[in-house]
């Protein structure tokens, strides 16, 4: 046996173990975050070992390798999927304990691999001797986690987040059979075919238009939208590209048109352009949940899209070994789109499973935030992400794209109207955030040179350009019989579509057809064969219209389907058919009470309630009114549902005051009723704080009303309840994810900043009295400066509960950062921004830290740090600081390092870290002991010098382990 030398080669086989190991880290680090307090300290340090392990030197012991296969073979065996995917059944084995069986099993796998990926070879003692290699690899990982934490093991094995492990072993058979009947270059010629298709269907995205249809490359108009992670205030904005990188199990919310389709159309041809990269298949929900129960399972699905649609039959197994190899992504588009609450969690529960069948494919759901809390993935493996709205730059970037690509004009023209365009849109930026609205209202300042001001107005001029205008310039109107009918045609349809009992929004031809008959020959024509032939033209009329109905695929005897191209303009259709058919705002309060109070319907009825107002003279108030005072719905979950609808109606509608001060009141109420830190709870208050802009002052007086109420009694906790709304009543609080994506403006901010600051000033003396007990109250203490961090920081457990705990605020569910690394990091991450005052409390930290030089200095918890590291051009004019200064923050960004590992540096420089540029080989040798850095001396004592040294080659912590 001789070592493999070449170093591309030695560099892919280290780089399998360090993917699998980092790949099972992130996944045990999901299921760690939803276990809660059943994680214990010692698993998040194993996941941090995972990530931070690093290959040494040690290489697998290779014979030569045949004549036959290339070393770029090799490496391309090596750094595929299906081989990673063997590495990883292989650690789960090791992990969970699994029999000797097993292990064989794998090893048959393994071998079959790399006679897949080259058929002509035998290859039998190099997978001999690369398994060998990796289970030893694999054996020592293990051996050094049970040396590391004892319990951890045994606990893995029998907690639940060692279930995609088991999951992995179950697959073995499946995987090992999928391979025996596998014809490899029938299965690469199928590949590189579908990859062809799939690179042409999704290149190019078809935006809006009325009067033509348009394709146009993703390169020249797409912009993509600013995706965060939720439920981690901390982590950074990433965009479509990364996501497509960190895709696991993955769910991607966002609010009606703000991209979510159109981020998985770029995603499938992200993923389809590049061989190296994973096969992408799309199904769309609304047809694979057409039928109740499903008429196919998810691979037979997908297996008959590709026959019927696509005309691409895949050879026999291939799709089931590509997912049981973990070499595709399926994105399930769409989970909103099933509009029945139990059907959507029907579906949900299949993806689940099918998760667990194929436990190595990576899957991304796409789904509209309102309601998918009623059908929610479980958050034990599924990672949510949130594609928020354009910001003004993002604007402007598509709207440039979008103009450049109007025909007929110059590069000059299309300038000049981009630059108008952003101008009179200034005032309505909500609006232009959202990527579909933003792509009307550019269609509509195209053709009439302004731009309406709230949706309904922008549905409406849609219908206008395309019935009365546009048509009427191509004479098409005169041409149809129907035509008086044609709105109203389109409302009865849209609901028709929307609200029956199939959750498929697609319609066949005959079913249009016949359904459109009825709905005429009940108005304009006296027979129904009349009726009927009107009813066929008026839906080849509205087929023609791109905006209106889009082929959607045949029935399985061969009759078109048709579907509302864009479902926010089936909604709006819905929304004026319940508006038009509701004779009082009573009745329309009636109509969508049940579906509001189950979190269903929002959208279509806060556009009923705007089209009801402006119909109606008090239109939203009698709604309003008529919600307000419905006892049908008392439950905690309906009635906060209704609460929070009509919180958010407000950013559209404007009832009278005293509808708005009765809407506060029962918000406050029904607060009052449960836990303040319960979203269902708090959520109609805050979204009534965050949507009621326009009548803050009457919120502000009802919520001080209360306050005081609640102050002046002599309950001691409803005293103290009153102080929390008091000091915290506030957009920027919370994180419940409710409604669309709502920026409160700066003025609106500005007033609520002004009412907490007004009571924290007003209860100063009971904070002082409440921060001796409670750590929320000691956060804002300190954050206002009524009390001084040195009259806080006397013993080693006032040091402790400011490092490493969090500090719940006891409302809204927020719980602020540990104070004291909260304000270190500022001296990284906004080091131009940091103040005297700033500087000063690190001062009293570093004199705390002197007084006391043996470190450890706190007890570890649970405490993590994503990171937030970056490169700030400002960091070169910075002043040195004081040594005190500089030893406190130092200190307390070292146990940072040590709570949560690496934190954006790792790939930086030392001017990334801002005032604290000289402990960048400090940090960089804690987390990888293997570089050879110098450790220069740091401006603070003699003895704290050499704890500091100590600490950054992992021979000295700063934390202690907590007593259980």
């Amino acid at each position: 046996m001789a070592v493999f030398s070449d170093p591309v080669l030695q560099q892919a086989a280290g780089g399998v173990i360090t993917s699998v190991v980092a790949t099972t880290a992130t996944r045990l680090g999901v299921t760690l975050r939803g276990l809660g307090n059943r994680a214990l300290k010692e698993d998040e340090e194993i996941v941090k070992w995972f990530n931070t392990y690093r290959i040494t030197e040690s290489t697998p012991q290779l014979s030569e390798l045949p004549a036959t296969i290339t070393r770029n073979e090799l490496h391309q065996i090596l750094e595929s999927e299906e081989f990673h995917a063997s590495i990883y059944e292989l650690l789960a084995a090791r992990l969970t304990d699994a029999p000797d069986r097993e292990v064989e099993k794998i090893r048959q796998i393994l071998e079959s691999v790399l006679s897949y990926s080259t058929p002509a070879v035998d290859l039998s003692d190099l997978a001999d001797a690369l398994f060998g290699y990796y289970d030893n690899e694999i054996c020592s990982i293990v051996g050094r986690l049970q040396g590391a934490s004892p319990e951890f093991l045994p606990r893995l094995r029998s907690e639940a987040f060692s279930a995609r492990m088991i999951s992995a072993l179950r697959a073995l058979e499946k995987r090992s059979d999928s391979y025996r009947s596998a014809d490899p270059k029938l299965d690469r010629d199928f590949l590189r075919r579908y990859r062809n298709h799939m690179s042409e269907e999704y290149g190019k995205i078809e935006p809006p238009d009325f009067d033509r249809r348009r394709r146009v490359p993703i390169g020249d108009l797409y912009v993509t939208p600013e995706i965060t992670e939720m439920g981690d205030p901390h982590s950074s904005p990433i965009d479509v590209w990364e996501l497509g990188r960190r895709i696991d199990r993955t769910v991607l919310l966002g609010d009606p048109g703000g991209g979510k389709t159109t981020a998985s159309n770029v995603l499938m041809h992200w993923n389809a352009s590049r061989g190296d990269r994973v096969v992408p298949f799309l199904v769309t929900l609304r047809d694979f949940a057409s039928q109740d129960p499903p008429e196919r399972s998810v691979v037979g699905h997908i297996e008959h899209t590709l026959e019927v649609v696509y005309q691409c039959s895949p050879p026999r197994g291939l799709i089931s070994r590509l997912f049981l190899a973990g070499s595709a992504l399926v994105i399930f588009d769409g989970l909103d789109e099933l509009i029945d609450t139990a059907r959507r969690a029907e579906v949900t529960a299949i993806v689940e499973r099918f998760c667990t069948e194929y436990p190595m494919v990576k899957v991304l759901v796409t789904s509209r935030l309102v309601g998918y809390d009623q059908a929610r993935l479980d958050d034990q493996y599924f990672v949510r992400y949130r594609v928020g709205g354009f910001d003004t730059p993002r604007v402007s970037e598509y709207v440039r794209k979008w103009f450049t690509q109007e025909e007929g004009i110059t590069s000059e023209e299309a300038e000049s109207l981009a630059t108008a365009f952003m101008d009179e849109s200034a005032s309505v930026s909500d609006l232009r955030a959202n990527p579909l609205m933003l792509a009307l209202m550019c269609i509509l300042y195209r053709g009439e040179g302004s731009i309406p001001r709230n949706r309904p107005e922008v549905y409406e001029q849609c219908a206008s350009l395309l019935f009365r205008k546009w048509d009427a310039r191509r004479r098409i109107h005169t041409e149809l019989r129907a035509r008086p009918h044609v709105e109203p045609a389109l409302r009865h349809l849209a609901h028709w579509i929307f609200s029956r009992q199939e959750s498929d929004s697609a319609v066949a031809r005959g079913a249009l057809i016949r359904e459109t008959a009825q709905f005429f020959h009940e108005r304009g024509f006296e027979s129904y064969e009349e009726a009927h032939e009107a009813a066929e033209e008026f839906v080849d009329f509205c087929k023609g219209r791109a905006w209106v109905f889009s082929d959607a695929g045949t029935t399985a005897r061969g009759e078109a389907l048709y579907t509302f191209t864009h479902r926010t303009f089936l909604e709006h259709f819905t929304a004026a058919y319940l508006a038009s058919v509701s004779d009082t705002p009573e009745k329309l309060a009636k109509v969508i009470a049940p579906h509001v109070a189950k979190e269903e319907w929002e959208v279509v009825a806060e556009l009923a309630v705007q089209m009801k107002d402006r119909s109606t003279d008090q239109g939203a108030a009698r709604i309003f009114r008529s919600l307000l005072n419905d006892r049908r719905y008392t439950a905690t979950e309906s009635r906060s549902n209704l609460l929070c609808f009509l919180a958010s109606c407000l950013m559209s509608v404007d009832p009278p005051p005293s509808i708005v001060r009765e809407l506060c009141q029962s918000c406050l109420s029904h607060l009052w009723r449960g836990n303040m830190d319960n979203p269902q709870f708090f959520g109609p208050l805050l979204l009534l704080i965050k949507c009621g802009g326009t009548y803050r002052e009457i919120v502000a007086s009802e919520l001080t009303s209360k306050i005081d109420q609640l102050a002046a009694s002599g309950n001691a906790s409803d005293r103290i309840a009153a102080i929390r709304l008091a000091v915290w009543c506030n957009p920027r609080s919370g994180t419940f994810s409710r409604g669309s994506f709502v920026s409160s403006g700066t003025q609106v901010q500005s007033f609520w900043d002004r009412f907490n600051e007004s009571h924290v000033h007003r209860f100063t003396a009971e904070i002082l009295e409440a921060a001796e007990r409670d750590s929320g109250f000691l956060w804002l203490a300190l954050d206002r400066g009524l009390i001084t961090l040195e009259q806080v920081l006397k013993t080693p457990e006032d040091f402790e509960k400011l490092t490493t705990n969090g500090h719940p605020i006891g409302v809204f569910n927020t719980r602020w950062s540990p104070y004291l690394p909260t304000q270190a990091i500022k001296f990284v991450k906004a080091a131009g921004e940091v103040t005297e005052a700033q500087k000063q409390e690190m001062a009293v930290v570093g004199k705390y830290l002197r007084e006391r030089p043996s470190p450890p200095w706190v007890k570890s918890d649970s405490a993590h740090w994503v990171a937030f590291v970056s490169p700030r051009s400002n960091h070169e004019s910075l002043q040195p600081l004081e040594p005190d200064t500089f030893l406190g923050a130092s200190v307390l960004m070292m146990i940072v390092v040590e709570l949560s590992g690496d934190v954006g540096f790792r790939d930086g420089s030392p001017r990334d870290l801002g005032y604290l540029s000289s402990l960048f080989p400090y940090l960089s040798k804690r987390v990888s002991p293997e570089l050879d850095v110098e450790l220069p001396d740091l401006p603070v004592g003699e003895e704290l010098q050499q704890a500091m040294r100590l600490w950054a080659r992992r021979q000295l912590d700063f934390l202690e382990e907590r007593d259980s």
